[in-house]
């Protein structure tokens, strides 16, 4: 008996299959048909993967029979395969195949202007936002449990993670970070009912932060979401805090939702400080004593460098 390998982008779950690279190759590698049918699809991606083939192949000026042979070369069943899976790519990443970007570029004289712009705005997002949040409620949380785990997978998400690890330790609280998908789900499954959970998720849709979630509401832990209302992942928080961001579409700009999470952060830390009182200066003076041996003579700058 024969064994058939499955196609992994097949699978239920599997990350879409990438024709850009493939097609990329045979204009570096494939025969002159090839090539030219290769370029005349990357051209215009829309056009191939919503035309019949006549019509892509008179484009390229190639015959039908070569459009069925580049898809099949491709790893495609057939032709109808290849437009599938163009029309797929053009969906979740088209922008990205733009020259420009999707925006006029900025160019080095308005670039520090560009991102200040994009983080005062992501700021200001959540200021209005938080207008009537209670605040109050999700410090209390944390201030009164014995373990808080802090999780966040992907660059935004695990930044705030650390950083809000960062932000509760010195306040005198156990809090740690885990943004490893299998440290999650083990640090959730040694929790009790005194802990807490903070999750975070810019979209509410990370399968492995939700996942470690569930494990720790199991064992009694409670949740706070800090995420998109309505998403799954505020579904299964005990509170939620909002997350809310605007891109403004320049794809060279590095997304400024992350200010706008930082400062989702600094809410928490701050409401949590004040939640716990006077007490927490003493830590601070400590950390800020231990530090002294490296910059004793300003003691304006920040705790930490």
């Amino acid at each position: 008996m024969t064994l058939v390998q499955a196609d992994p982008a097949a699978r239920p779950g599997a990350a879409p299959l990438d024709v850009i690279p493939r097609l990329r190759a045979k204009v570096d590698d494939g025969s002159d048909a090839e090539r030219r049918l290769a370029e005349c699809i990357l051209a215009d991606i829309d056009f191939a993967s919503r035309s019949p083939i006549a019509d892509l192949a008179a484009r390229a000026r190639v015959s039908e029979p070569t459009v069925s042979r580049l898809a099949r070369a491709l790893g495609f069943d057939g032709t109808r395969d290849l437009k599938f899976h163009l029309a797929q790519v053009l969906a979740i990443g088209g922008a990205y195949l733009r020259s420009d970007g999707g925006t006029l570029l900025l160019g080095e004289s308005q670039t520090a202007a560009a991102i200040c712009a994009g983080a005062h705005a992501a700021v200001d997002l959540v200021r209005d936002a938080y207008v009537g949040v209670d605040t109050a409620a999700p410090a209390r949380m944390l201030a009164a449990s014995n373990r808080i785990l802090i999780y966040g997978t992907g660059g935004s998400s695990s930044m705030a993670a650390v950083e809000l690890e960062n932000r509760l330790f010195r306040l005198g609280l156990n809090a740690k970070a885990q943004i490893d998908p299998q440290l999650q789900r083990m640090s959730a499954a040694v929790v009790d009912n005194r802990a807490v959970v903070v999750a975070f998720s810019l979209s509410g849709h990370v399968r492995s932060v939700m996942d470690s979630v569930k494990v720790g509401r199991t064992y009694g832990a409670r949740v706070i979401a800090v995420t998109v209302p309505g998403s799954p992942l505020a579904d299964l928080g005990d509170i939620v805090m909002p997350v809310v961001f605007r891109e403004d579409g320049n794809l060279y700009k590095p997304s400024s939702s992350r200010y706008g999470l930082l400062a989702v952060v600094d809410i928490l830390a701050m409401a949590t400080a004040e939640t716990i009182g006077p007490e927490v200066l003493e830590n601070l003076r400590r950390i800020k004593q231990s530090l002294a041996i490296h910059h004793a003579s300003d003691p304006t700058l920040p705790i930490g460098d």
